[in-house]
């Protein structure tokens, strides 16, 4: 599956529809605005330079930046979410994929809330 023209990402029971802006071989970015706030959405795929252990790793990343608006009354807010994939570069990415798929449904136990606790500072 390809990423597409648009990602909905539904937040608290609404949907947000992000365009994509830009789209180049190391990845792709979305964007919603409104009068209120603003949605930016990267999709990014590098190479890291060596770890310690001279190890280079593959990295994708998606990163999430929800701005909202200052109003006469309410300051600007802002809030981001990132997600993170590393893997050897010359090895294949099954394995981190499982892992990612592992992490992703953790955090969706419990209709979130290891979600919420980790947005509380628990741990």
């Amino acid at each position: 599956m390809a990423f597409g023209a648009t990602i909905t990402l539904t937040v608290n029971s609404v949907a947000k529809v992000l365009n994509r802006i830009n789209q180049d071989n190391y990845g792709s970015e979305y964007s919603l605005e409104s009068a209120l706030d603003s949605w930016n959405l990267k999709i990014r795929h590098s190479v890291d330079k060596p770890d310690g252990d001279g190890m280079v790793m593959k990295r994708h990343n998606f990163y999430l930046e929800h701005v909202t608006f200052p109003t006469s009354t309410l300051p600007m807010y802002k809030e981001s979410v990132a997600w993170t994939m590393r893997h050897g570069k010359t090895d294949g990415n099954i394995q981190v994929g499982y892992d990612a798929k592992a992490v992703a449904a953790y955090l969706s136990a419990s209709s979130y809330a290891v979600v919420d606790d980790l947005n509380n500072g628990l741990n």
